[in-house]
């Protein structure tokens, strides 16, 4: 069956803080009710905790990391979930689900290549 990446969009905010523990509670309830199709997904933490890594001089080359995004954005990629679904359609049907759709977020959701 094909998977699908659902990435979301929300505020760039701390979500282990108790302050988002009502929302919180609302993914725990996401995650149960649409537990059959879900494979793997996480929250992540604030964007300034990034760190980007880029080789220069192709591979082999020198690492060189950045500390946080590229720019400020007040939407921030802060988690996701790796949804198994039999197409598209039902795929965007479990997205509606994930809380970050119904409070001014957003869900991409995204085919995976199966890779080896």
């Amino acid at each position: 069956m094909p998977q699908y990446a659902a990435l979301i969009y929300t505020d760039d905010v701390d979500w282990s803080l108790p302050d988002y523990a009502e929302e919180t509670k609302e993914y725990n309830a996401f995650g149960e009710a649409a537990a059959a199709a879900l494979r793997g997904g996480a929250a992540l933490y604030p964007t300034s905790t990034a760190t980007t890594v880029r080789v220069t001089g192709g591979k082999g080359g020198d690492v060189v990391t950045t500390d946080g995004p590229f720019v400020e954005t007040k939407e921030a990629l802060t988690g996701f979930y790796l949804l198994e679904a039999a197409d598209l359609d039902a795929a965007v049907a479990i997205a509606a689900g994930i809380p970050a759709t119904w409070g001014g977020g957003a869900v991409e959701v995204r085919p995976i290549i199966p890779m080896g």
